[in-house]
C-alpha cells in the first residue's frame, strides 16, 4: 500500500515518525545528561572529597557553556543545516559525560562538564530547524509536544536508571553505559541523515528554480532577534519557565512549610504535576494543530494557573485538594507549551528556525537560573508564603507577554 504524501513537506508520514523517533531519541538524551550531572554530585564528594562550591564550579560549567554556545549554535543551524550539528553535539554530550569516569583531576572533570554543556546546546536549534522543515503543518503542533514529552522523559528517568546502574555496577560504569546508548543513538542520526530535513537541505535541490531563497545572513538573524515580536516571545519563554522552575525545584518545600503536610504528600503532589504536564503537553499538541489561537490558549492556562497558584498560597485545603490542585497547574503548563512553540513558529521568517529557537532556549536557560535566587531570597527574608503569590505573578506576566505580540514598537503595548 502506498504511503500518504504530505504536500507541504514531500515526505511520507513514515518518514515523518523515523524523523521525530530520531530527534525525539536524541533529546531524550540531553535531558537525561542534564540530570546526570547533579545527580553525580554524591559519589564526586564521596570518592575524591570535593567541596560542595567545587561541586557547584562543576554543575555551573556545563550550565554557562549550554547557555553561551545556544545562540551560536544556531545561527551556524541556520547557515549550514542542522543534522550535522546534531550528530556532533550529541557524539560530544555522550563522550564528554563518558570520559567523566576516568577524570582523575577536578580540573579536567570541569572541563569535561563545559563541553558536555557545549554539546548540550545544540538540540534545540537543530531539531526545531529540522521539525520545522520537515513535519506537515498539520502535524506540526503535536511533533512539537512528542518533542517536549521526549525531553521530559529523560528528565524522570535519569534519576531512576543513573541510581539503579550504579547500585548494580558503579557509578563510573553507569557512566559508560549511558554514553554508549548516547554514542548508538549519535550513529543512528548519522546514518539516517539523508531523511532530516532542514531549511539548507531543502534550498540544496529546489523542484523549481526561481522559487529558490537564499540562505540569510547570520547578521539579519542577529537583527531579527531585536524586533519587538521575537524579544515579547523571549520574555514569554523567560516567564514560563519561572512559573514552572518555582514549582519544580521549591513546590516539595513550600507545601511543607505553609500546609504542614508530610514530605512524602509534598512529593506526590510534586510527582502529579509532573505527570499531568506531560499529558497536558500531548493534548496541547492535537489542540495547536486544530486552532491558530495559540495566544488564546496560553492567555487561558496562565490565568487559570495565577489564580490556583493564589488559592495554593492563601488558602488552607486538605491533601487530595492540593494534589488536584497541582495536577491541575501540570496540566495547564503542559497545554502551554506546544502554542508556545507555535507562536515562535508563526513568528519566524523561512531560514531562521535555528536562530530563533536557540534564543527562545536562551530565555528558558535564564529563568532557570534566576529562579532559585528569587525563590531562595522570599525562603531567606521568612516569605515563604509569598513564593506562590510571586509565581502568580509571574503567570500574569506570561498572560501579557503571550498576547502582546505586535511586529512594531508603537504597537507592543496594543495587545490583541
Amino acid at each position: 500500500m502506498a504511503q500518504l504524501t504530505h504536500s507541504s513537506t514531500g515526505t511520507t508520514l513514515g518518514s515523518e515518525i523515523r524523523i521525530l523517533s530520531l530527534i525525539g531519541t536524541g533529546h531524550f538524551m540531553s535531558y537525561f545528561y542534564n540530570l546526570t550531572l547533579p545527580l553525580l554530585i554524591t559519589f564526586l564528594a564521596t570518592d575524591y572529597s570535593y567541596t560542595p562550591a567545587q561541586l557547584g564550579v562543576f554543575i555551573a560549567a556545563f550550565a554557562i557553556a549550554a547557555a553561551v554556545a545556544q545562540l551560536p549554535v544556531g545561527l551556524l543551524v541556520d547557515k549550514i543545516g542542522a543534522h550535522a550539528i546534531l550528530f556532533a553535539g550529541l557524539t560530544l554530550e555522550a563522550f564528554s559525560i563518558g570520559a567523566m569516569a576516568f577524570a582523575d583531576s577536578y580540573t579536567l572533570l570541569v572541563a569535561l562538564a563545559i563541553s558536555a554543556g557545549l554539546g548540550h546546546s545544540v538540540f534545540h536549534p537543530a531539531d526545531y530547524a529540522i521539525m520545522n522543515a520537515s513535519i506537515d503543518e498539520s502535524r506540526i503542533g503535536r511533533a512539537f509536544s512528542m518533542h517536549t514529552v521526549t525531553g521530559t522523559a529523560g528528565s524522570a528517568l535519569a534519576p531512576i536508571m543513573i541510581t539503579f546502574l550504579a547500585a548494580l555496577w558503579d557509578w563510573r560504569l553507569a557512566l559508560i553505559a549511558v554514553a554508549g546508548f548516547g554514542l548508538l543513538t549519535a550513529v543512528a542520526v548519522a546514518s539516517q541523515a539523508h531523511i532530516l530535513k532542514d531549511q539548507v537541505a531543502g534550498k540544496k535541490k529546489p523542484e523549481k528554480p526561481l522559487k529558490r531563497r537564499p540562505v540569510r545572513s547570520a547578521k539579519a538573524n542577529l537583527r531579527l532577534l531585536m524586533t519587538p515580536s521575537v524579544l515579547v516571545l523571549f520574555a514569554f519563554f523567560l516567564v514560563t519557565t519561572i512559573v514552572t522552575s518555582g514549582i519544580q525545584a521549591f513546590g516539595i518545600f513550600t507545601l511543607i512549610e505553609l500546609h504542614s503536610v508530610a514530605k512524602t504528600t509534598a512529593s506526590t503532589a510534586l510527582t502529579s504535576f509532573l505527570i499531568a504536564s506531560a499529558f497536558g503537553v500531548i493534548v496541547g499538541g492535537w489542540i495547536a494543530d486544530k486552532t491558530p489561537r495559540h495566544g488564546l490558549i496560553a492567555t487561558i492556562a496562565f490565568l487559570t494557573t495565577a489564580v490556583v497558584l493564589v488559592v495554593i498560597g492563601e488558602v488552607s485545603m486538605p491533601v487530595f485538594a492540593l494534589l488536584a490542585a497541582f495536577a491541575g497547574i501540570g496540566i495547564l503548563q503542559g497545554l502551554v507549551k506546544p502554542a508556545r512553540d507555535m507562536m515562535v513558529r508563526a513568528a519566524m521568517p523561512p531560514g531562521t528556525a535555528g536562530t530563533i529557537f536557540a534564543f527562545m532556549s536562551t530565555g528558558r536557560l535564564i529563568g532557570s537560573a534566576i529562579t532559585p535566587i528569587i525563590v531562595g531570597l522570599l525562603i531567606t527574608n521568612g516569605m515563604t508564603d509569598k513564593v506562590f503569590m510571586m509565581l502568580a505573578a509571574f503567570s500574569v506576566i506570561g498572560l501579557a507577554t503571550g498576547r502582546c505580540r505586535k511586529s512594531r514598537w508603537d504597537n507592543l503595548l496594543k495587545c490583541y
